[in-house]
């Protein structure tokens, strides 16, 4: 019955020329078509975002346009909104604002924090001020960062240039931002961060060089990086393992998100491919049980103690690492691949994840 209807009211619209398509009963226009008018678009066809207004899946949030001059966008990707976010200045409690690339590239964004204490690392009397490069030699301020193939970096230390990126921010409240990194060939980004003046780099100068790595994704923004500064005097008060060698520092963290460690880790490893199960007291280092800071390592310690970390030595890539321990059995700790370069503290969050089958509560 449906389809004579539909025929006889294309056959009335054809003979009245460029008068409106009438439709029968039952039906109803669309797109100049007389189509059966009980059909809907269910609302379970919207994308992401969207709802069903009438027919018509519409957006959920009005578009949002922010000021170019004053204000930078920072999409939440899991509500699609937009926050425009101030260009810098304010309370350091605010984050600096981590637009998501559209054009195949990624961006990274964080705090600098002080290895030793585990405190953001800021000026005396920050305000928020985007660093100028070369006016200090003290704080935020007298630092660079620079992106790296991780991978490349680990391999040829000494010969691996950076990646391209966009002007790299920092600011006086030790906030960071590099934008528009260009992809590398490995799975993995290296950010390293070492004083901006070359006469200063090294362990000489407000940090020894210290990286961070995460992983490669294309159009995305990585968002509350962690960075660090290690005073040299610090890091050579550990003695053990060799900073000339280089060192691999897990930071064990009690959440999924959060600045929480984790006490009672131990360091595990295996060959990569496999589960990192194995341990050896010989390769991993520990604080004292108490200890908040990162300064003396007790060397009866065989796990992590409040600050939630372990210094590792000769980490390379056909390892991959892990934890035991701190955690429910619900839980496993989320493997990482690394790296020991010579002269650096190569730092790694390590987070708890879902073990298999299982929900992790954390």
């Amino acid at each position: 019955m449906s389809t004579r209807i539909v025929f006889l009211a294309l056959l009335t619209a054809l003979v009245a020329g460029c008068k409106t398509v009438d439709c029968g009963a039952g039906t109803t226009e669309r797109d100049g078509a007389c189509i059966p008018g009980n059909e809907t678009v269910a609302a379970a066809k919207c994308g992401p975002f969207t709802e069903l207004h009438g027919d018509t899946c519409v957006p959920m949030f009005p578009p949002t346009t922010c000021d170019p001059g004053s204000t930078d966008p920072d999409l939440d990707v899991s509500t699609g909104v937009v926050t425009c976010i101030g260009h810098g200045g304010g309370s350091c409690s605010a984050k600096l604002a981590c637009p998501t690339p559209t054009d195949g590239k990624q961006t990274a964004c964080g705090q600098l924090y002080d290895f030793e204490t585990g405190q953001p690392f800021q000026q005396a009397g920050a305000t928020g001020a985007a660093c100028v490069k070369g006016a200090t030699t003290t704080g935020p301020c007298s630092l660079a960062i620079h992106a790296f193939d991780a991978v490349a970096l680990a391999m040829a230390p000494s010969t691996t240039l950076p990646l391209a990126t966009d002007a790299v921010v920092i600011d006086d409240c030790g906030r960071f931002k590099v934008p528009e990194i260009t992809q590398p060939t490995g799975p993995f980004i290296a950010l390293a961060i070492d004083d901006d003046a070359m006469a200063a780099a090294g362990p000489g100068g407000t940090t020894n060089a210290v990286g961070v790595a995460f992983a490669r994704m294309s159009n995305f923004a990585n968002k509350d990086v962690e960075g660090f500064v290690i005073k040299g005097a610090t890091a050579a008060g550990w003695g053990s393992p060799s900073l000339a060698a280089g060192i691999y520092a897990p930071v064990y963290r009690a959440h999924r998100t959060g600045l929480d460690n984790q006490a009672g880790v131990t360091f595990t490893f295996g060959p990569m491919g496999s589960a990192p199960t194995m341990t050896n007291t010989n390769r991993d280092f520990y604080f004292g049980s108490a200890a908040t800071t990162r300064t003396t390592l007790d060397g009866a310690a065989n796990a992590t103690g409040s600050n939630g970390t372990a210094l590792v030595s000769g980490a390379n890539l056909t390892e991959v690492y892990g934890g035991q321990g701190g955690i429910p059995a619900t839980c496993i700790w989320e493997p990482h691949a690394g790296s020991a370069v010579p002269g650096v503290v190569f730092i790694q969050i390590f987070r708890p994840i879902d073990a298999p089958n299982m929900t992790c509560p954390l």
